[in-house]
């Protein structure tokens, strides 16, 4: 009796679907996430999607100009891997044909393209994920993506470290073999994993007086070289603007992981500068870092970082006896210097002021031509609202930056192809099976997105029994 029922509901639905009344639209399909126009790699994931409005079923017809598959659903479409990978196999573009049925009526949308890019991308994506908010976290983790098969992989919660905070993880050029992460907390270090060795360092010194922060590897592998911050919060009275975090003071040193030494330089902790967020050069000869005058931190609000940098030697671990000012920022901060390893580009964000750009919805990328010396605002990729944090991919093809495009308060991955002049292509949201039921009840935000060639071979288990390691200071003159 009761499969006598199911046949005839779904009869029932067959049989409203096919009498529905159909219309026909030249606008595009209302779907989440918005993949009309962008630019895909070869071995990406199905590009689920969902209808943005109610819908009672949802069919699209996704063509390559020689084969094509239909995929239906009451919300949404989930596309089969192995269907759509030999899609991808031969294809420059992607034409993709919706239709949506709502209130009886199926609409049938004017059909988009997606185009299809040889250059593969990265094995995954690793973050943080965190509450939007700034007064208690009750869990957070870092996790990986694989981009290929939209799986999302646990590499540690802080549930196991005793409500510990996890951050900056860092990687040597996309290398998992070679990466590191801060745990934040009663018992906590940075976390070494370095060609499966697993050490926990404690890298506050009486000297540098905190711990480090933010990381940068050399090419190389060799040395991380890292901010030491003694950061502060303060709080606005405006909910468009609900906090600054900013630095009382900053320095940057540079940890060689062969010797154990953490190298400070006085050219790198000037009193009458703070210096903060390095970033290597792709060859690995020059430094690059963020540099602010401290009496500006009197006054928030005229806080203005510059992009400065100063040479490196690899061979000797010394830094060089001038700085250059890259670029003031034309009355702007500019934070989070990434070079491509290709050594063309530098990517950086630019906000208004401070050093925090996160809560503040100015924030855009802006790309600096190293080669040229041009710089220009990425109009392709920035929205009306927050981008911040930035990664490339170890081809220098791909970038994946963080964006409160969607709802204006949590961070989404977004990624996006670059070619050969430095133009990119529209950002696509990063793929999930369900991506409307992710994203929607996700209240967390992604962090710190950084790619990885492979996957992450150290568990939480290897964290937990890392062995402790000594940090010897070294003065540099």
């Amino acid at each position: 009796m009761r499969k006598l029922f199911i046949i005839a509901a779904l009869s029932f639905v067959v049989a409203a679907c096919s009498t529905a009344e159909k219309r026909t639209s030249d606008q595009l399909p209302p779907i989440f996430p918005d993949y009309a126009g962008v630019t895909v790699p070869i071995n990406i994931a199905p590009l689920n999607f969902d209808a943005a409005v109610a819908a009672e079923r949802v069919e699209a017809t996704i063509s390559n100009g020689s084969q094509q598959i239909k995929v239906k659903g009451r919300t949404g479409v989930d596309i089969p891997l192995r269907k759509w990978r030999a899609l991808l196999a031969d294809a420059e573009r992607l034409t993709v044909a919706v239709a949506v049925t709502a209130e009886g009526v199926q609409t049938e949308y004017a059909p988009f393209e997606i185009m299809v890019s040889r250059d593969s991308i990265d094995y995954g994506v690793c973050y943080r994920r965190v509450d939007p908010g700034y007064e208690y976290y009750a869990r957070m983790g870092l996790y990986y993506y694989d981009l290929a098969e939209n799986e999302e992989h646990i590499l540690i919660e802080n549930t196991l470290l005793g409500s510990s905070c996890v951050n900056c993880h860092s990687f040597a050029k996309t290398n998992p073999s070679k990466m590191m992460f801060h745990i934040r907390g009663k018992g906590g270090g940075t976390l070494m994993h370095l060609n499966g060795q697993n050490t926990l360092l404690n890298t506050k010194t009486d000297a540098t007086q905190v711990s480090c922060v933010y990381p940068s590897w050399h090419p190389e592998g060799r040395y991380i070289a890292y901010s030491i911050n003694d950061i502060k919060q303060t709080f606005h009275n405006e909910p468009s603007m609900l906090l600054d975090v900013y630095d009382h003071w900053s320095d940057v040193v540079i940890y060689d992981t062969e010797t154990g030494e953490l190298n400070t330089y006085p050219i790198l902790s000037d009193t009458a500068r703070f210096e903060t967020f390095p970033s290597f050069s792709a060859d690995g000869r020059t430094l690059y870092f963020c540099s602010a005058d401290p009496q500006a931190a009197e006054l928030l609000p005229e806080v203005r970082y510059e992009l400065c940098s100063v040479g490196f030697d690899p061979a000797t671990g010394e830094v060089g006896n001038e700085i250059t000012t890259v670029w003031d920022g034309d009355g702007a901060s500019l934070l989070f210097p990434r070079a491509s390893y290709d050594g063309r580009y530098l990517m950086v964000t630019r906000s208004a002021y401070g050093t925090f750009p996160i809560w503040h919805k100015d924030a855009d990328l802006w790309l600096i031509d190293l080669v040229t010396g041009e710089r220009r605002s990425i109009d392709e990729l920035n929205s009306d609202n927050t981008e911040s944090y930035h990664s490339w991919s170890s081809s220098s093809r791909w970038v994946v930056f963080s964006s409160r495009r969607i709802d204006g308060l949590h961070t989404r991955p977004f990624i996006a192809h670059v070619d050969d002049e430095g133009r990119f292509s529209k950002p696509f949201l990063m793929p999930h099976n369900d991506p409307r039921t992710w994203y929607d009840g996700l209240m967390q935000s992604y962090n710190i997105p950084e790619f990885i060639s492979a996957p992450i071979e150290i568990s939480p288990k290897d964290i937990l029994q890392a062995e402790a390691g000594a940090v010897e200071l070294r003065e540099r003159k």
